[in-house]
């Protein structure tokens, strides 16, 4: 087979079974592979609520959320018109919350949260445990949630959404020439997966036209 025509057709295919993957997967509102030993991913998009503030102890697994406005992720903490607005006007720190049971597969599993994507800095809390707080927008990030979770009732992930530009955070403490915004703008999911796994999966193709092979590099 020629090498494009093969490059080609590989892409196509990989590429089509990701997006049908993925749309399965939210369109059930579940995991898309299921198994005492496989991992399986659980879409967080839907059922968010959101305050363009943050109000005092919004962290904690018993705050009062019911007057929070309901969202879908991807979303903007402000939606700006085409001209005339103040370009700082998305500059404020919000609060996001999201309210979610495990299914009985996820007993004794690892539990990550993965967000694809938070303009600029966020701070997460699981059942008010703080985890970390990640700078940057661009790139997505993942924190463990295991050691806090409730197993059999409510967990509550929250965020804090810092969207103002810092200059401790890239591109900003510089001129740039082009407007951002804030928020969670991309997709959020739970990974589970079991109690050993790998991650961080690099495969380097060899030799693909006469003796085809890959080198395979990964964290256990």
């Amino acid at each position: 087979m020629d090498r494009r025509v093969f490059l080609k057709t590989a892409g196509m295919l990989l590429a089509s079974r990701a997006i049908s993957n993925g749309v399965l997967a939210e369109a059930l509102g579940s995991e898309s592979t299921s198994g005492n030993g496989k991992r399986f991913v659980l879409p967080m998009n839907r059922n968010w609520r959101y305050r363009s503030e943050l109000p005092a102890g919004f962290e904690g697994r018993e705050f009062d959320d019911s007057g929070f406005e309901k969202v879908v992720v991807p979303h903007t903490n402000k939606r700006l018109p085409w001209h005339g607005f103040d370009e700082k006007s998305h500059e404020f720190v919000s609060a996001y919350r999201r309210h979610f049971k495990l299914p009985a597969e996820a007993r004794g599993k690892h539990v990550f949260v993965d967000f694809e994507g938070v303009m600029t800095a966020s701070t997460v809390w699981v059942n008010g445990h703080k985890l970390r707080e990640y700078k940057g927008g661009y790139t997505p990030f993942s924190f463990e949630l295991t050691p806090h979770l409730d197993w059999s009732g409510n967990n509550v992930l929250a965020v804090a959404v810092d969207s103002t530009e810092r200059p401790d955070i890239p591109p900003f403490g510089y001129e740039i020439d082009y407007l951002t915004f804030g928020g969670i703008y991309r997709e959020v999911s739970l990974r589970v997966v079991p109690a050993s796994f790998i991650e961080n999966i690099f495969a380097k193709p060899k030799d693909v036209l006469a003796h085809a092979s890959v080198d395979v590099e990964c964290f256990v």
